[in-house]
């Protein structure tokens, strides 16, 4: 089972011109089967989130989806305690500067608190835009393999934009989709 759907979403501090899919980036962890992570922003954030060219596809392809959306605001507020909610004790990521891979959730939060806090919108590093485009999420039981390319703009002394290539590969719990592994490179574009 599988999803091929472009999504754009993008969640901005500069003021995005409202759309009729528009609306404000959550204040606290969404479930992804209950509503928006849009829902609530706090002042100064907006959110855009809309479909292009829709198929029909699995609903937990979309629940995934759903998840990788309150990532990517959790990821574009700073907000590393809603992030966390749907990490997998278990989780890894790939820290390409070192070239060492990051095992379990505590480590992988050490590895994130100094990138969250750089990122934030008062932080040294703000993102002004995140966007995930082109997920593809494919869920075989209880897992789901997800790649997009994101585009990130970033603030402060040092402007600038960047993209990456992606690949996420989440978990279910429950009824809750959780990030077992991200692996990406950034790099310098525009």
């Amino acid at each position: 089972m599988h999803l091929t759907r472009q999504w754009k979403f993008t969640a901005s501090i500069l003021l995005v011109t409202a759309l009729s899919a528009s609306a404000t980036i959550g204040a606290s962890a969404v479930e992804p089967a209950t509503g928006d992570p849009c829902d609530q922003a706090p002042p100064g954030h907006d959110c855009q989130v809309s479909c292009v060219e829709p198929h029909a596809a699995c609903a937990e392809s979309e629940k995934v989806i759903d998840t990788l959306k309150i990532l990517a605001a959790a990821y574009a507020k700073g907000d590393l305690s809603t992030y966390e909610k749907y990490l997998d004790d278990g989780c890894t990521t790939f820290d390409e500067s070192t070239k060492k891979l990051i095992v379990g959730k505590e480590a992988v939060l050490a590895y994130l608190k100094q990138k969250f806090a750089d990122n934030a919108p008062n932080g040294s590093t703000p993102v002004l835009s995140f966007t995930i485009d082109h997920p593809y999420a494919k869920v075989t039981g209880n897992v789901a393999v997800v790649n997009f390319i994101a585009y990130k703009e970033i603030g402060g002394k040092h402007p600038m934009k960047e993209e990456c290539k992606a690949t996420d590969v989440f978990v279910k719990h429950g009824e809750t989709w959780k990030k077992l592994h991200y692996r990406g490179r950034w790099r310098k574009i525009g």
